[in-house]
């Protein structure tokens, strides 16, 4: 029987594509999860809730953010 999605494993596939994502263009699994965690603690701040736009934001914060810092 083939599972349903449900709104919790739709947000851990995007989450999981995205550290796929960060750590396809050569980030260590270590530096793609701090970087993740950065981003949680920014939206938090930002009032950001997940959903579908989430780590769109989370993609986009995370490449300006690495354009002047070198770590988390």
């Amino acid at each position: 029987m083939a599972r349903r999605p449900t709104p919790e494993r739709i947000e851990e596939a995007r989450y999981q594509a995205t550290r796929n994502r960060l750590i396809g263009v050569g980030m260590s699994e270590e530096t793609a999860d701090a970087w993740i965690d950065a981003w949680a603690t920014q939206a938090a701040r930002d009032g950001v809730e997940p959903g579908a736009g989430y780590w769109d934001a989370a993609w986009r914060w995370i490449a300006e953010q690495r354009r002047t810092r070198v770590w988390p």
